[in-house]
């Protein structure tokens, strides 16, 4: 499969289901009826949301003219985008060529929005970063399957990543010691699972 040189990987719509899902069985967290997808690319997590309660209204941003999430979008860059304030949760797949920054930006924007969550999900190489950050995320869900990335007009991409993604969540209320938990596994296992 060949890289996307714009470096667009849009997450499997079943393991950004399944990281709502996470939050809502296993912390017992319901996904909130507000959700901002900054990085929306093909919208996995808007689209999660509104499947789990229909109920949800879903905002996203992304600066690539292509990504159509299925839902509105503003076209512009996460630094520049001002979603409305409101009870809410952000989430998303960042974009890995500034992952840190990204990661700085969301989480200023988490508490400009008042978002009780931020949640993102990354490669496992970005998490000893976070864990000596000073900010580490309360909760980390590993999944240990290796994602199959899709990109702009169902084009199907690879990345380098040599393992499964981690689901980072900070909370507005909660700062203490990070918990680590297994993701349940999203896709079916069988011979090309």
């Amino acid at each position: 499969m060949p890289r996307d040189p714009l470096d667009r990987y849009y997450t499997p719509d079943a393991l950004a289901e399944a990281c709502l899902r996470f939050m809502e069985k296993e912390l017992r967290y319901p996904p909130p009826l507000t959700v901002y997808e900054p990085c929306a690319g093909g919208g996995a997590f808007g689209r999660a949301a509104m499947r789990l309660r229909p109920q949800t209204t879903v905002r996203g941003c992304d600066p690539d003219p292509e990504a159509a999430p299925g839902y509105p979008v503003d076209r512009c860059t996460v630094e520049d985008w001002q979603p409305p304030v409101a009870q809410c949760a952000v989430f998303t797949n960042p974009h890995y060529a500034n992952v840190y920054d990204t990661i700085r930006t969301l989480r200023d924007l988490q508490w400009r929005t008042g978002a009780f969550y931020l949640g993102l999900l990354l490669r496992a190489t970005t998490v000893e970063h976070l864990m000596h950050s000073g900010d580490p995320p309360f909760v980390l869900a590993v999944s240990r399957q290796r994602p199959r990335w899709g990109g702009p007009a169902g084009a199907a991409l690879t990345s380098s990543d040599t393992c499964g993604s981690v689901w980072a969540l900070w909370h507005a209320e909660f700062s203490t010691n990070t918990t680590i938990h297994a993701l349940p596994d999203w896709r079916p296992r069988g011979r090309h699972g």
